[in-house]
Formats: C-alpha cells, sequence, structure tokens
C-alpha cells in the first residue's frame, strides 16, 4: 500500500472514532495547528538544544489536527494527527497519528506555559537525504515507518486564550532497532501556531 492509500486509511479511521466521540460530547475539546522548522543533524536529546544544534539544508512545514475527548484533573488525552513536507535536499511527505497527553500548564503574570507529549507511527514516501537516509544505510534498514514523538512547549496569553505559539521536537525513529531495523530517525526544531476551538 502506497503512501495516499495509507493516509486515506488513517483519516477514516480517526474520523470514524472521533464523529463518535463527538456525538457523546458537543463541546470536545480540539485545534488545528501549523508550524514549520529544520531539521537537525542531531540526537534527540541533542536536538532539543535549539540554538546550539546542527542543523541540516532540510526544512519540514506540517499541519495537525487534535482532539482531546478525556480530562482527568489537569491533564487532557487525546488524538493527533498529521501531514508535513519535508523539503532541502530531497522532498519527500510524511503522515503521523497517535496518542497525545497535555497538562494544563503553570501561569507565569499573563501567559500560560503548558507541556504536551505524542506518542504514535509516522510514514514518509521516501527517507530524506542527511542525517535520516545516512542511518538507513548504515543499518541496512528501513525508515520510511517509524515511532513518532512530540514533546512540545506551548505559550498562550490571557488575552488570546485559544490560541497558542508552540515549539516542538518533531521527533522520527526505529526505537533501538524495533522498527525498520532502525536506531535513530531524523529530527526538527519546528515553532507553530494552534488554534482551539
Amino acid at each position: 500500500m502506497n503512501f495516499f492509500p495509507r493516509m486515506a486509511l488513517v483519516a477514516v479511521v480517526l474520523q470514524l472514532g472521533l464523529g463518535h466521540a463527538r456525538a457523546d460530547r458537543p463541546d470536545l475539546d480540539q485545534s488545528v495547528m501549523v508550524f514549520g522548522g529544520a531539521m537537525v543533524d542531531e540526537n534527540m536529546l541533542d536536538a532539543a538544544n535549539v540554538f546550539g544544534s546542527d542543523y541540516e539544508d532540510n526544512a519540514l512545514i506540517g499541519l495537525g489536527y487534535q482532539v482531546f475527548p478525556y480530562q482527568f484533573g489537569t491533564f487532557s488525552f487525546g488524538l493527533e494527527a498529521g501531514l508535513a513536507g519535508r523539503f532541502g535536499q530531497s522532498t519527500s511527505g510524511e503522515v503521523w497519528g497517535g496518542v497525545v497527553g497535555r497538562h494544563d500548564g503553570v501561569k507565569l503574570g499573563p501567559v500560560r506555559v503548558a507541556p504536551s507529549f505524542t506518542f504514535g507511527l509516522s510514514h514518509v514516501t521516501k527517507s530524506q537525504k542527511g542525517r535520516e537516509r545516512d542511518h538507513e544505510q548504515e543499518r541496512d534498514g528501513n525508515a520510511r515507518t517509524l515511532f513518532y514523538l512530540g514533546p512540545e512547549l506551548s505559550l498562550s496569553s490571557d488575552k488570546l486564550p485559544n490560541t497558542e505559539v508552540f515549539w516542538r521536537l518533531h521527533h522520527r525513529s526505529g526505537a533501538w532497532g524495533t522498527l525498520g531495523d532502525m536506531h535513530g530517525g531524523s529530527n526538527a526544531n519546528v515553532v507553530g501556531v494552534r488554534y482551539k476551538f
């Protein structure tokens, strides 16, 4: 199954699940986001050093959707799906989906800082030239379908509580050979805007 039928299958499954959840809770917490950034020639931990990372000549532009049907105290849990284009040394597309957990955050004066974390699967049309392709060739692996991790920090203000700006580490990994015989994958530091409705 190639990229676009897989993308359509993911969309149908999410819509079926989310349609049922929305029927139960018409006030469901949802959001859409757009983001962009640069891919990093570092492991996940080193890539989180935004200003000290070794950046590749590759960029990432994406959009996503989140829905949170469950809330426990100050934590919300839900689903995320997204699409991205990867450009630079080569061009490829990415689709991902997974579960996401978010904390309500802390208030620092008129600003709220909130952490979240996404875990799921990511599929790309082809590996990206740079760190991802190098790791694929070194291990004779396949970087097309890998785990997705998205640790994130967002900021919102009292004046615009439904609009957030955020930083996210957009991470793909084989988790030490679990998927595709890949240890590493790719990392990108991205910034974006999210609108909650």
